[in-house]
């Protein structure tokens, strides 16, 4: 037994077996080091074309200024997001989460089973009917909560329900700014005219506070326009705003508006075909903006219609225009973008392109048209064929210590543009349209700037040369690596 102890063969054989034990050792304990590591601090590659894991630097510019403490919950652990049931979609939104955390020092990331810990999530319940599931992502900062399902981070194709993009980045952003911002610019939605302010209403409400907006109502003749309002938003009214008749300069509703306008502000007015010619004050302030509703008379658009009676206008997007300025992003990132539907709409009727007012300034363009294909119809009879306005925007410039701003006039011929099923479907693109008109007109920094990260190509892109230098790295220099090693042994063995 000495002589086997002694034997180099077993002196050689064991030191081989020894090394190689630790050599693998050594390699598990550095793969567990440097993926703990990677976890934590992102170190990781996006070849995704879309860059859907990197955190784009509009969603950096808006957070720059919050210094607030801000807490991102996941109900769930970390190895459930990243390969659990539903990590097809939690990857996603807590890569985003973690890029945020890594990016700010005020933003804090935490995983929490709900299921062991309910306790822990019983104050973000903001409601009886809030539900919080292992799929949910709270954003919280000094008791302000907002609770998100994971769904709410996606668009889906409403045929196929298959992922059409990640919108993560737009909700955990807004998120974080509603419960940081301690005065939001204020969108005022008019009333006593009629206006609908029912759960249609309640639809686009969420839409702006979403893009961090105070929403209020106001009665123009009994209450003044605040002046951190940015939006006033007319929704179908059935009866007239007070003009010239007023008793009193107080309670001239439309006086206030054109006031309004002087403060660089933005109006949105919907209408409908029913309504548009009750509105006579209405309408003659906005001719002085170019814009006309065409009363009584509605678009159909048999070739391109979401309903069979051709009501449902699928509408075309303009190019090269004021008005395809504020969705250039929706129509020049995708080979076919979405459709957005104008529903039982009045036509709009641009008196001029440029002019108006004393200074010549103001400039009309359409923001959504029909096909050609359309037809005008009043009283039952086709009265027209042709391309119709659907949405307009009507822009002053004024010049103030050598920079340029403008208030904004925007008509939308539907009021069923805004309805709940076509801004919560992710079919149809307009909720993009209006977060549009509030990142065009509506506030400075505005959650629209966000790029949306569309799912239409998802392979990974390389170029030729970068992928001549991964295989050149994965061929030779690990293989290099171990004979070095291999040698340095055989060396020593020889010489021992």
């Amino acid at each position: 037994m000495n002589k086997f102890y002694t034997a180099k063969r077993f002196r050689y054989g064991s030191a081989a077996t020894a090394f190689t034990c630790a050599f693998i050792a050594v390699v598990i304990l550095f793969n567990v080091a440097f993926t703990a590591l990677a976890s934590k601090y992102m170190w990781y590659i996006d070849m995704t074309k879309e860059e859907v894991f990197t955190l784009s630097e509009a969603a950096k510019n808006l957070l720059a200024d919050v210094d607030a403490p801000v807490n991102i919950y996941f109900a769930s652990e970390p190895d459930e997001l990243m390969e659990g049931t539903y990590s097809p979609y939690m990857k996603y939104i807590y890569t985003t989460a973690l890029q945020l955390q890594n990016e700010f020092d005020n933003i804090n990331v935490e995983c929490k089973d709900v299921v062991k810990h309910r306790a822990f999530f019983e104050p973000f319940r903001t409601t009886a009917a809030t539900n919080i599931q292992t799929t949910s992502v709270v954003v919280e900062s000094g008791g302000e909560v907002r609770v998100y399902a994971y769904n709410a981070f996606f668009y889906y194709d409403e045929t196929t329900n298959q992922l059409w993009a990640y919108n993560g980045e737009y909700k955990l952003v807004s998120g974080i700014l509603q419960v940081t911002s301690a005065e939001l610019p204020i969108v005022y939605f008019t009333t006593q005219h009629g206006e609908d302010l029912g759960a249609d209403a309640n639809a686009i409400h969420a839409l702006f506070k979403d893009n961090g907006f105070d929403v209020r109502t106001i009665d123009l003749a009994s209450e003044e326009i605040d002046d951190d309002a940015r939006i006033v938003v007319i929704n179908n009214p059935v009866y007239d705003f007070i003009g010239a008749e007023a008793d009193s300069e107080f309670s001239n509703e439309i006086a206030k508006l054109d006031a309004f306008l002087d403060r660089l502000g933005c109006l949105i007015v919907f209408s409908s075909p029913d309504n548009a010619g009750r509105l006579t004050n209405l309408s003659e302030f906005l001719e002085e903006w170019g814009i006309a509703f065409t009363p009584n008379t509605y678009v159909k658009d048999m070739a391109h219609s979401v309903s069979t009676d051709g009501t449902s206008v699928v509408a075309a997007y303009d190019a090269d225009t004021l008005g395809s300025s504020l969705y250039k992003d929706i129509t020049s990132n995708l080979i076919t973008p979405p459709k957005t539907v104008s529903p039982y709409t009045t036509p709009i009727e641009v008196l001029w392109e440029t002019g108006g007012d004393l200074s010549g300034t103001r400039e009309v363009s359409p923001i959504l048209k029909s096909y050609d294909t359309a037809v005008a119809v009043k009283d039952g009879e086709e009265i027209g064929s042709g391309e119709y306005n659907l949405m307009t925007v009507s822009r002053e410039l004024r010049l103030i210590n050598n920079d340029y701003y403008s208030a904004y006039v925007v008509a939308i011929g539907s009021p069923d543009f805004a309805a709940a099923n076509y801004l919560v479907s992710n079919a149809y693109a307009n909720n993009d349209i209006l977060s549009a008109i509030m990142r065009g007109t509506g506030r400075d920094k505005i959650l629209a700037d966000i790029p949306l990260k569309v799912f239409d190509n998802t392979e990974l892109t390389i170029t030729t040369a970068q992928a001549n230098n991964w295989t050149v790295g994965l061929v030779t220099v690990l293989p290099l690596f171990a004979a070095a090693v291999g040698l340095v042994i055989w060396v020593r063995r020889k010489h021992s």
